[in-house]
């Protein structure tokens, strides 16, 4: 039998090594874009949540400029006489939504200054994939 050259003999296996190393690279590269795409995942989490806080307040400060003249009554915690129990009752069912609509705890506040008009609405909740506390506050003019 002839034997192969010693260079042959060497270079035996390479190719071998070759394909590990780019299967490395690759499970890594795999890995990275798995992260990458959890990440993301978690954003669009928060932003969707975000939107629905926004537009819970939107709705609370809209039903208050239809209702301006018992403005009063749609403070959260209830603040003072309130003179119509429908405005009251529709500010408790807002209150409920958007306790059932964002991640626990929740808050939702409303508070009305009368000396300037303006309502403020001001929601708080526990990030879902975060962990931290968000908040976001609305605020308006309600004089008629």
């Amino acid at each position: 039998m002839r034997q192969p050259p010693r260079q042959l003999r060497l270079s035996r296996g390479i190719g071998l090594l070759d394909a590990l190393i780019a299967l490395a690279l690759l499970a890594f590269g795999m890995l990275a874009m798995t992260r990458f795409q959890g990440h993301l995942v978690t954003q669009a989490t928060e932003s969707q949540t975000r939107q629905v806080a926004s537009q819970l307040a939107a709705e609370h400060l809209s039903t208050v400029l239809v209702d301006v003249r018992n403005a009063a009554c749609y403070t959260l915690p209830q603040a003072g006489i309130c003179g119509n129990a429908d405005a009251a009752s529709r500010s408790t069912a807002w209150a409920d939504r958007v306790a059932a609509s964002l991640p626990a705890p929740v808050t939702a506040e409303a508070a009305l200054d009368a000396a300037s008009g303006r309502m403020t609405v001001t929601l708080t909740w526990l990030g879902k994939d975060s962990g931290e506390i968000r908040r976001l506050e609305n605020i308006t003019d309600v004089r008629p």
